[in-house]
């Protein structure tokens, strides 16, 4: 196996590890000792990195689909029960994510479960991208 490999499979399996962890929008791990600067004070500090940086590389994930509109992901929402409201009712999960670790009835339903997470991820209507002001 190569490094990617491993690296994408352990990365699969700490998610599945403590995914109830990140839904909650918290980490499994203390980051630091220190206690946060107020808030305004780290939106300060981090334009300052971003003004001296000769690069900036920006990653998104499921943070940005959710600022997109895509906000069926890990909560009960009016779109998750849009999208997803009769697996809901069924087998009792409260968003996307939770379903895709259900034990379905059967294969169709596992099976439809998942072409319905793919085409709602992929056609679900997203907000245009928020532009910075000048």
């Amino acid at each position: 196996m190569s490094f990617y490999e491993n690296l994408v499979l352990q990365t699969q399996m700490n998610y599945a590890k403590y995914r109830r962890v990140y839904a909650s929008g918290k980490t499994p791990v203390k980051l630091s000792r220190r206690e946060p600067l107020p808030y305004g004070e780290q939106i300060q500090a981090f334009a300052g990195k971003v003004k001296e940086a000769e690069c900036v590389v920006v990653g998104g994930a499921s943070g940005l689909s959710a600022a997109g509109g895509g906000d069926f992901y890990y909560g009960d929402t009016p779109s998750f029960r849009k999208y997803f409201g009769k697996y809901a009712e069924k087998y009792g999960f409260k968003g996307a994510f939770d379903g895709m670790y259900s034990r379905f009835g059967t294969r169709e339903e596992n099976w439809g479960y998942i072409a319905t997470f793919l085409n709602t991820t992929l056609r679900a209507p997203v907000r245009e991208p928020v532009s910075p002001q000048n």
